[in-house]
């Protein structure tokens, strides 16, 4: 993030912020990773995932994101050799734990 990261931005994370368009997001989980001098690595976990919503989450903490990296989603993390661009299929085995992992309605 291009901006020194604080723990009032963490709190706010935690209590679920309200976007510019007035939309509250649940709360999530902003972790410092590394400060260097005026950015900050972060690791943030999110629990929903809208247009952006990084972006615009950081954007509303008064931070603007630089880099931006998936590493996993759901119960799904994203292998550490798979280059930018690159995908791949599922296993067998993770598709099955993705498919437990749904929760219908």
């Amino acid at each position: 993030l291009d901006g020194v990261l604080t723990e009032a931005d963490c709190a706010a994370f935690a209590d679920g912020l309200v976007l510019e368009d007035g939309y509250r997001c649940l709360p999530a989980q902003l972790r410092l990773l590394a400060d260097d001098g005026g950015r900050s690595e972060v690791l943030i976990t999110l629990h929903e995932g809208k247009f952006h919503q990084v972006k615009r989450m950081t954007e509303a903490v008064g931070k603007k994101v630089v880099y931006l990296k998936r590493i996993s989603m759901g119960v799904l993390t994203l292998p550490d050799d798979l280059k930018k661009g690159e995908c791949r299929q599922l296993t067998a085995e993770e598709e099955k734990r993705l498919k437990e992992s749904v929760v219908t309605k």
